[in-house]
């Protein structure tokens, strides 16, 4: 079976690097977001490398597999889906969709593989005897089963190599599972799988040359839902879909603890941020890289909790919990999160909410007036007095080598009496740093670092819609180029900036 494996990752790795030298993504790139960790413009085309493995290796099973071991309907459900996952990041990564489209559009594959016969017929109740087997509670269950997944791998993947390696320890369990239920079809393509995604991690690797982008990541959550669920019709429901939630434990967690404290914060549940576990330990002084090697570390434990689930029948999973438990302790401690933070962080949020919902919408704002506005120095008086209605009392903003400063009069301007915090930004090849600074009377340190996150996220996106918008990379000189219709020279006419 090794020649699955190699097959994969060498039909993803030329496709990769053939897509990467003929320069393809790369000029309709647009500038990185302002909470990824990466810097620079970097082309969004790994999952075009692992479809074509995934996908050439699902023709070898034509060729290799006992055709009377095919279960056509099923199959095709597989393979159709996970393409059909993958047209729908790839369309993304390239023209957005927007978040309601995505999830309407993940919801349709999942209602077509469930017509197919990938579903979660009926599953046995842990220590009872119990059965679950109604229609409308398994239509449910798949879809949120296939949706969850595909954004669970999607959601992770903030950090080179970190959700191909975690995709690639779920295709090698994925692969004992199909081996241990004697369902040849479904390891062949997690083999196949294993082996495309090891050819796009060489390209991926910190530091990264592509990402997987949308399409890769949907395209591999919805293998590993499907498999799951395959897997599933030669044994216990429950075994065969614990095992893969189980080493998935990293994502899940980091997500749940994520909506839960943009709950608290009063940000919209999908809004990303910087508080994700790898950037918590990028911040303790880690490398990216190193980074990386303890989050796999932590998936491979989960892994292997997944193999004892399903090799001892639920034997260790009591044990396997309770370590997972000490660990997340010792992690929280290690955050300094203690029952009394959390207290003051829920006392705090119920103060804060309408301050983050309104700097929400002024962040909205500039955003659309960054599409209308005549220069850069306009759009920099716009940006003023969205920092000024957040309650920012100074700020320095250097655009390449030309910096400008703000001050708000009748408040305090010595730095010991002032919050402050950098950040650091790069769209193209004009380098950004915003320097914030706030009276510590007016802000807790949480309300202030998340004030400052949505202030640098505002600039951010302010100057990629002025790229959109003229063409060209906002500096403090720039000019927007000629209204071309009149719709957008109506609304350039109206446009007043704030002095």
């Amino acid at each position: 079976m090794t020649y699955f494996i190699l097959f994969g990752c060498f039909v993803s790795w030329f496709v990769i690097h053939g897509l990467l030298a003929a320069g393809f993504g790369q000029g309709g790139a647009v500038d990185p977001q302002h909470h990824h960790t990466h810097v620079g413009v970097i082309p969004r085309i790994g999952g075009v490398g692992i479809a074509a493995g995934f996908g050439l290796t699902y023709l070898l099973c034509f060729f290799l597999l006992n055709p009377d071991d095919n279960k056509t309907l099923l199959h095709f459900a597989v393979v159709g889906g996970a393409f059909g996952a993958f047209l729908l990041g790839f369309i993304d990564d390239f023209r957005p969709l927007g978040a309601k489209l995505k999830l309407l559009g993940q919801i349709l594959i999942a209602v077509v593989a469930y017509n197919c016969g990938l579903s979660i017929d009926g599953f046995m109740i842990p220590f009872t005897e119990t059965m679950v087997d109604h229609q409308l509670i398994s239509f449910v269950l798949t879809i949120a089963w296939f949706v969850a997944i595909m954004n669970l791998i999607n959601l992770i993947d903030g950090l080179d190599g970190l959700a191909g390696g975690v995709g690639l320890m779920l295709m090698a369990l994925l692969v004992y599972l199909g081996f241990e239920r004697g369902i040849m079809f479904s390891s062949v393509l997690a083999l196949g799988m294993v082996g495309a995604i090891l050819g796009f991690l060489f390209h991926n690797f910190p530091p990264a040359k592509c990402y997987m982008g949308d399409s890769g990541a949907y395209m591999i959550g919805y293998v590993i839902a499907a498999l799951s669920l395959l897997n599933a019709e030669k044994g216990a429901v429950l075994a065969a879909l614990i095992a893969p939630a189980l080493a998935l434990a990293l994502p899940i967690v980091d997500v749940v603890f994520a909506m839960a404290r943009r709950a608290i914060q009063g940000l919209p549940l999908f809004r990303p941020d910087q508080g994700h576990i790898h950037h918590r330990l990028i911040r303790t002084g880690l490398s990216r890289r190193n980074t990386v090697m303890v989050l796999y570390a932590i998936s491979l434990f989960a892994l292997v909790g997944g193999v004892l689930v399903v090799a001892d029948r639920g034997r260790y999973l009591p044990l396997l919990l309770g370590f997972a438990f000490v660990i997340i302790i010792f992690a929280l401690r290690g955050q300094k999160i203690s029952a009394a933070s959390v207290q003051i962080l829920l006392a705090n949020s119920l103060q804060s909410r309408q301050d983050t919902r309104n700097a929400l919408h002024l962040k909205n704002w500039l955003v659309v007036e960054a599409e209308r506005a005549d220069s850069a120095i306009h759009l920099w008086s716009d940006f003023r007095f969205v920092l000024k209605k957040m309650g920012f009392c100074r700020a320095e903003l250097t655009m390449g080598e030309e910096t400008r400063h703000f001050y708000v009069p009748n408040t305090a301007h010595e730095d010991v009496d002032l919050l402050w915090q950098e950040s650091h930004q790069s769209h193209g090849e004009v380098s950004v740093t915003l320097v914030l600074y706030a009276e510590k009377n007016d802000f807790t340190e949480g309300q202030f670092f998340l004030a400052v996150d949505i202030a640098a996220e505002a600039l951010s996106s302010a100057r990629s819609k002025w790229k959109e918008t003229n063409g060209s990379t906002m500096a403090f000189d720039s000019i927007a180029t000629e209204a071309t219709d009149y719709k957008r020279q109506k609304a350039r006419n109206l446009y007043r900036p704030t002095y």
